[in-house]
């Protein structure tokens, strides 16, 4: 049974997602994602991409907003995969470099960081994880380094100006941290997980932890498979962002960073049909609790979705249409509409101009579709054939192998996603705006 001080932590670690999915919608359908507990072994907050763990301790004594904090930078380390990615990367070396990189994101959101709290931008983990020293020149007792002072870039680059607390963490080695003791009674769901390795938090914004591999991987594989919690974190990211942009809050450098995301190596399909499922109006409701959290004692709402009125598919039919793979794609298009059912699929072919029009019923469309066209490529006569007729699709999808700069002079307002099956785009032909796949011809065995 939970002691009042183990309810006040759950309380109070409650009300900050509460405030997270009202004043950061990204960063709190993010956290909603996750089971939260309370762990007495860890330093401050921390995840490994199946749940949020705290520290009763750390919460009951740290301002509302630094707790806030350390929620969105967890799952938006969790969200860039983090969390997958360490390796055989120094453990502590490569918490240092996560969190260097997220805080540039944070505070691009708003957030506040403690005081001593550094970010580098514009960087990947593994590039700041490279700038840092190597851990023996930090522990080094020949070239100590001053109480408080940051740790300078290998190549003497980003950050070399800025502070960070390089003093060893102050926790112990069994994780438990002296400054903010934790009662081991205070909650039922306290007890350490002795497997985990010792709790690690330099700049006190929240810990990211290795992922755990499957249950049913191999114990003697030589490296754990984690494309499936990639790829659904991916989808979480995507998915939080269109909840953020329908709100109206979509942090600039976050929406920057997810639609880079498209331009990964990620399975297409499944970026397909997120894309397609999750243009879908999506809001909270408190009418039905989120159950994920109800074992935990916290009442967090659910997220509810409804349907969605069109989806438009342009296909660029000019002369180098790859045949085989519009095949694949539309075999696709067509599983994931009779899956969302939608009001109605529009689909135009367009190469110079507007070469042919179908309104379809999701259960209704064809099993494949015949070119008509062959000519040049122009990616306005699509659009502007939408604003004649006034649809306002829930999502726009446009196959094409981007070999054309010919834009309409206006962003569409609705989500529009090229779908490229040609070469990676130069920045000539870059779209402006829309986010991007890469969709891969189909190879034969």
């Amino acid at each position: 049974m939970p002691t009042r001080a183990g309810r006040e932590s759950a309380t109070r670690i409650s009300d900050c997602v509460i405030e997270l999915l009202k004043d950061q919608p990204f960063f709190g359908s993010l956290a909603l994602r996750l089971p939260i507990r309370s762990d007495a072994s860890r330093e401050t907050l921390a995840s490994d991409g199946k749940e949020i763990r705290y520290s009763p301790g750390w919460i009951a004594t740290t301002d509302a907003h630094l707790i806030k904090t350390a929620i969105a930078r967890v799952v938006l380390a969790c969200a860039l995969k983090h969390h997958t990615r360490r390796a055989d990367r120094d453990p502590e070396r490569w918490q240092r470099a996560s969190q260097l990189v997220t805080h540039h994101l944070l505070e691009d959101a708003g957030f506040i960081l403690p005081p001593d709290a550094e970010a580098w931008p514009d960087l990947s983990a593994e590039e700041a994880y490279d700038r840092l020293p190597e851990p023996e020149q930090e522990d080094s007792p020949e070239q100590p380094s001053p109480s408080g002072s940051s740790p300078q870039p290998a190549d003497g680059g980003v950050g070399g100006e800025q502070d960070e607390d390089d003093r060893p963490s102050s926790g112990t080695l069994d994780g438990s941290d002296p400054d903010h003791p934790s009662d081991d009674s205070s909650d039922g769901d306290s007890d350490p997980d002795h497997s985990d390795p010792p709790s690690t938090d330099p700049s006190g914004t929240g810990e990211i932890m290795d992922a755990a591999p499957d249950a049913d991987m191999s114990d003697n594989a030589d490296a754990p498979d984690f494309t499936q919690e990639e790829q659904d974190w991916d989808e979480a990211m995507h998915q939080a962002l269109n909840l953020a942009r329908a709100q109206g809050n979509a942090p600039g450098a976050i929406a920057e960073t997810v639609e880079a995301a498209h331009r990964s190596t990620l399975d297409w399909r499944p970026l397909l049909r997120r894309y397609m499922t999750d243009t879908a109006k999506r809001d909270y409701s408190w009418s039905v609790p989120n159950r994920r959290f109800i074992d935990s004692g916290l009442y967090l709402p659910s997220i509810r979705s409804e349907g969605m009125e069109a989806i438009a598919v342009i296909v660029d039919s000019s002369r180098s249409v790859d045949r085989d793979t519009l095949g694949v794609f539309w075999s696709h298009i067509r599983h994931v509409a009779a899956e969302i059912e939608p009001g109605r699929v529009i689909v135009l072919q367009v190469d110079a101009e507007l070469q042919d029009e179908r309104h379809y019923h999701p259960h209704e469309l064809p099993l494949r579709i015949d070119v008509k066209g062959r000519y040049g490529t122009d990616f306005r006569p699509g659009f502007a054939r939408l604003a004649e007729q006034g649809i306002r699709p829930a999502v726009c999808l446009y196959f094409t192998d981007m070999e054309c700069d010919n834009y309409p002079e206006t962003r569409p307002d609705f989500p529009v996603l090229w779908c490229n099956f040609g070469r990676p785009p130069s920045d000539r032909n870059r779209p402006p705006w829309g986010e991007l796949i890469q969709i891969s011809a189909p190879t034969t065995r």
